[in-house]
């Protein structure tokens, strides 16, 4: 039985599929009545088998430049046809329409009155169980849309459904609608000429449908390069794409609507330059190459744009068709939703526990049924089925009730414990939420911390050029993730606990250790009682080393194995362990320490011997190169090995019963449940998985004894003490805890009494989590803010240690700065006169910090204003109260962030000599100029004058007279002066960033580096 049909069978070079697709066109129980071959220039035995085909197949096989493209090659075959037919079918030389195809077509098309375009189901060639191609659709961004999450099972597709668009392989169209619309277009010789070709239909009135009753396999060769696209040899081809992403974009903008015309030509241009931006920084060549090229195709004018919507009468997008943005969030969902469903069902099948019977995977004909109906655009089909990949060749689908899996997935360990965690945060610091909390140990976050980082010179103790401490600029840029450095300090705070049980947990997945277990490690290592101690007292080093610790030994772990994936694993390790050294600089050396004993002790894989090497390499120096030149202040000063980042805080020295524990101080003793747990375990279930957890705990014993017992000098001056034990503490817990993991290990013999040892494990975790939240209600964190002061003058905040602080109060990093050497003892001196001192000590003091730019003295309360005041008298006035309530005088002496003084004056300045202690001093005039960049222009006058700048005399300063560079002099013991000629000057007084600015420039490229190489990459 024939029909009134023309095929037309387009080849080019697909010798190795054409013989099948004629023998499939031969098998047709609907023939059709006419059938033209189309040959392209092929090259290989196409021409022989089209020649054979000729013999009762095939009318008329016509020969066409190798160049040519899909479209013109069908429109050749249509002026070619051997008589007047009602219906057109593509096919192309890879498809093989099933013998039913041709039928299906025509019988939906028979009942579907308003039916012109039609289109099979494509299968996969090798595998016709899988669905790769059903009814296409397209974006704004001009991406292909076919709203399957890979391969689908053909039972997934039961009715019939409109379709902005069917594949061009198979596709039935009436002949009518294809000389109303002028069919393919040719400036589309290869890929998205559907797409628009259908998109024209329905803006025409036909219905685009897609039929599963007709089935064709379809090897796919152009989109899967297996096909040279010589149709398309010049840009953006060869690339399919290149070809795909330009061909893509075109469609769009010649078929959519006046205004999303023109504002899609901006739009699209913004956006593929981002798309190619974001490829290159994934290491993805090809996918930015296409994407310029896209993007070149349309600027050079060879889309012929304006041309192309010229000759489309209906224009805008299809409702319900195309895809809009809302779909594409349906689709992300899906996918996500699909992904959990997968990999629980991948898991199952792993251990044994796929169901006996699944549905059928193949869904005969007749049981595809009811008429067309519109699904949006594009959107993602759930299928009841999940492919499994097996050891055999042939994948198994399994059937799955998919709410049931997902519920399990919801309901399952992983979010059982961040929603117990986030349940104890919240409970933890009811009435503390804000988004700027400090206390404690951290100081008020400002905003400004990038500027802060890159400046040369610091306002801090009088002012100093040493470098910034690194961790201003991990929090400055992980602050734009959260609207600002205060806020993320503020989020990390609050959410400690559940952040750092999702790393421990995340951290574990390699573990050979049931789910319900790690969630009960993960959670027991997020309520530790160091973790709590540090939020409670506003460690913010101890949280981040809290987050980064089984982040940074899980990626240890991974490069000394030397995987295929080492090197963003590598990159990934040496950021993590970058910023724990930016805020715990101990504790990277303790995490270099392990990573060089792991290399020597831990064999690696004989064929990973340099990804190992180069990988070591990397978390050695690397992190180093990203701390740039902060490692030279960690060096030179202990205190800040031992003590970490934060505000200078005397900490009492922990019992030796308090460590036992796990607890840094404060009473908790819950952490002997860790500790019992693991020892016990130890001994009755040994095996070797727990040496490197037993070792991890015995060697951060060791630097929780360093901490302890070494008392060192902070760099802003003060008492000595030691330091804080709360980090080390969290790596031996990591460590007790890694022991407990190995005992659990499903390659190991059972527990016994396991029932027993889980509730003893929930009741042990529930145990730490009442004493977390029991501790944590005692947090000095509170919300404020860093108030400046408009004069820009300097303010002295007596405390311990006393701080000197330009325009405003101290805030976060101030005390991490390394002042001169005079800088701490001079501050304690003026602190020590002021409060305790004689009249005449006091009042020298004052006018010493006032030389140095104080305008304003903070002081603790109303005690100690009144003693400041019965000692300096009228030098000080009152001028409020900050707003948590201390006490703020003004300073009353002549002064300023620069001075020219007179001869008298400045003799006494060059001689040691104390300032002036009056309020009617002559020969001081304040000029407007501030370090680290001041310029003062200075009238003629009598030699011998001075101009004093409120800075510290450093190695650093680069001054000029004139233009001449002159060698600074000293004024008051310690500030920078520069003589002034009597005729007159322009002094120019500036910070020299010298070898800071190339150790920055490093910094930034270790980090660009970093980051490129740290994104994972598409297998």
């Amino acid at each position: 039985m024939t029909a009134p049909v023309l095929a037309v069978v387009v080849c080019h070079d697909g010798e190795q599929w054409l013989g099948t697709a004629l023998s499939a066109l031969r098998r047709q129980r609907t023939a059709p009545r006419y059938v033209v071959a189309v040959d392209t220039g092929s090259v290989d035995g196409t021409a022989m088998l089209l020649s054979r085909a000729t013999d009762g197949l095939v009318d008329r096989v016509l020969t066409l430049p190798r160049g040519t493209g899909f479209a013109e090659a069908v429109h050749a075959a249509l002026d070619a046809a051997p008589g007047p037919v009602e219906w057109l079918w593509v096919l192309h030389d890879d498809c093989a329409p099933e013998p039913e195809c041709l039928t299906g077509l025509l019988a939906v098309a028979s009942a579907v009155p308003r039916a012109a375009v039609l289109g099979p189901l494509s299968l996969d060639w090798a595998d016709p169980e899988l669905v790769v191609e059903a009814g296409v659709s397209t974006d704004a961004s001009g991406h292909r849309q076919t709203g399957l999450g890979g391969a689908e099972p053909v039972a997934a597709f039961e009715r019939i459904t409109e379709a902005l668009a069917v594949p061009s392989a198979g596709s039935l169209i009436l002949r009518s609608a294809w000389d109303r619309v002028g069919g393919y277009d040719r400036r589309l010789p290869l890929l998205r000429e559907d797409v628009d070709f259908g998109w024209r239909v329905n803006r025409d009135g036909g219905l685009v449908l897609c039929v599963p009753t007709a089935r064709m396999r379809h090897a796919r060769a152009a989109t899967r390069g297996v096909r040279r696209l010589d149709a398309v040899a010049a840009r953006p081809g060869p690339s399919p794409r290149g070809v795909d992403r330009a061909h893509g974009l075109r469609t769009f903008l010649v078929n959519c609507g006046t205004a999303s015309f023109v504002l899609g030509i901006p739009r699209v241009f913004l956006l593929v330059l981002l798309r190619a931006l974001g490829f290159l920084a994934l290491r993805r060549f090809g996918d930015a190459h296409a994407e310029v090229g896209a993007l070149r195709y349309l600027a050079s004018g060879r889309a012929g744009l304006v041309a192309a919507r010229a000759c489309r009468p209906a224009k805008g997008v299809v409702p319900g068709l195309f895809t809009s943005r809302f779909t594409r969030l349906r689709n992300a969902f899906r996918g996500f939703v699909g992904y959990l469903v997968r990999r629980r069902v991948e898991a199952d099948a792993a251990l044994g526990r796929l169901p006996p019977a699944t549905r059928p995977v193949w869904t005969l004909p007749s049981e595809v049924e009811g008429p067309p109906v519109r699904l949006p655009g594009g959107l993602r089909h759930v299928a009841a089925t999940v492919r499994v990949d097996r050891p055999s060749p042939v994948p198994r689908f399994v059937g799955v009730d998919r709410w049931r899996v997902l519920r399990s997935v919801v309901f399952g360990p992983p979010c059982a414990l961040v929603v117990g965690l986030v349940a104890f945060a919240l409970v933890a610091h009811a009435g503390r939420f804000g988004l700027d909390l400090a206390g404690g140990r951290v100081l008020p976050v400002p905003d400004g911390l990038w500027e802060q980082y890159l400046a040369t010179w610091h306002p801090v103790s009088g002012g100093t050029m040493a470098p910034a401490p690194a961790a201003s600029a991990v929090l400055a840029a992980a602050g734009v993730l959260t609207g600002g450095p205060a806020a993320l300090v503020s989020l990390l705070f609050l959410f400690d606990a559940p952040l750092a049980g999702l790393a421990a947990y995340a951290a574990t997945r390699r573990a050979p250790v049931r789910r319900p277990v790690r969630a009960l490690v993960a959670a027991a290592y997020a309520v530790l009682p160091g973790a709590v101690v540090a939020v409670a007292e506003g460690r913010l080093d101890v949280v981040v080393v809290h987050l980064s610790v089984p982040v940074v030994f899980a990626g240890l772990a991974a490069v000394l194995r030397g995987g295929s994936s080492w090197l963003p694993v590598a990159s990934g390790t040496s950021l993590v362990l970058a910023c724990l050294g930016a805020f715990a600089p101990l504790l990277h050396a303790f995490a270099v320490v392990a990573a060089l004993v792991g290399f020597v002790v831990v064999p690696g894989p004989g064929n990973g011997v340099r990804r190992r090497v180069v990988g070591l390499f990397m978390v050695v120096l690397l992190p180093v190169a990203l701390l740039l030149p902060w490692p030279a202040a960690v060096v030179g000063n202990p205190s800040i090995l031992l003590h970490g980042v934060g505000a200078v805080v005397p900490t009492p020295a922990p019992s030796v019963g308090e460590l036992a524990v796990l607890s840094p101080g404060g009473g908790s003793v819950v952490g002997v449940l860790v500790v019992v747990f693991a020892l016990v375990l130890a001994l009755v279930r040994p095996s070797v998985a727990m040496v490197p957890g037993v070792v991890v705990a015995v060697v951060a014993v060791g630097a929780v004894w360093l901490v302890r017992t070494v008392a060192v000098v902070p760099p802003a001056g003060g008492p000595a003490f030691a330091g804080f034990v709360g980090g080390p503490l969290l790596v031996v817990g990591w460590g007790l805890l890694g022991v407990v993991l190995a005992a659990f290990r499903q390659d190991a013999r059972p527990v016994p009494a396991v029932r027993v040892v889980a509730v003893a494990g929930a009741l042990s975790v529930l145990g730490l989590a009442g004493s977390g939240v029991a501790g944590l209600a005692a947090s000095v964190l509170t919300s404020t803010t860093v108030p400046e002061f408009a004069t820009g003058r300097s303010v002295l905040v007596l405390g311990t240690p006393t701080r000197q602080v330009v325009g405003r109060l101290p805030a976060f990093g101030d005390d991490d700065l390394v002042p001169t050497l005079s800088s701490p003892g001079r501050l304690a001196r003026w602190h020590r006169a002021l409060t305790e001192g004689s009249v005449p000590e006091a009042r020298s003091a004052l006018a010493a910090a006032s030389a140095a730019g104080v305008g304003y003295v903070v002081v603790a309360d109303r005690a100690v204003e009144r003693r400041v005041r019965e000692r300096v008298g009228e030098l000080v006035a009152p001028s409020g109260l900050l707003p948590d309530g201390r006490p703020v005088l003004r300073v009353q002496l002549a002064g300023g962030t620069a001075v020219v003084l007179s001869p008298d004056l400045a003799r006494q300045a060059r001689t040691g000599a104390s300032p002036p202690a009056s309020l009617d001093v002559a020969g001081l005039t304040p000029v407007e100029a501030a370090a680290p960049y001041a310029a003062v222009r200075v009238s003629e006058g009598a030699p011998g004058r001075l101009v004093v700048i409120a800075a510290e005399e450093e190695p650093g300063w680069r001054v000029t007279v004139d233009g001449r560079v002159v060698a600074p002099t000293r004024a008051w013991g310690h500030l920078v002066a520069v003589p002034v000629p009597p005729a007159g000057a322009e002094v120019r007084v500036e910070a020299s960033p010298t070898l800071r600015s190339w150790l920055l420039l490093v910094q930034a490229a270790a980090t660009l580096f970093t980051l490129a190489t740290a994104l994972p990459t598409r297998p």
